[in-house]
């Protein structure tokens, strides 16, 4: 699916289905990114601030650097994640010549 760490093939190189339906196919990509990201670093800032593991102001310097870094570590996944749902409950069938093939 990918060429490069954050650039797509227009088409599978294996049944020829196009990846991007529609301009902005994949922003629901980013919700999936951003409602992982969410929820783990709430469910490790909570603990560790009332665990007192460390110091509001450190906990705040991790929980920025986790919220940058992972969603760059988990761009490919959210779209290839997305894809997937999409292609299970809307199928897009090969293309030939322009046309669809049925």
């Amino acid at each position: 699916m990918f060429g490069s760490w954050f650039k797509m093939h227009d088409n599978c190189s294996h049944c020829d289905v196009t990846f991007e339906r529609e301009p902005g196919f994949f922003l629901g990509s980013i919700y999936i990114n951003y409602a992982f990201t969410a929820l783990t670093m709430t469910s490790m800032y909570i603990p560790a601030l009332i665990l007192e593991w460390a110091l509001n102001n450190q906990l705040i310097w991790y929980a920025f650097a986790y919220t940058i870094i992972t969603p760059i570590l988990l761009f490919r996944h959210a779209r290839s994640l997305w894809l997937g749902f999409d292609q299970l409950f809307d199928p897009q069938q090969r293309e030939s010549n322009g046309h669809k093939q049925e």
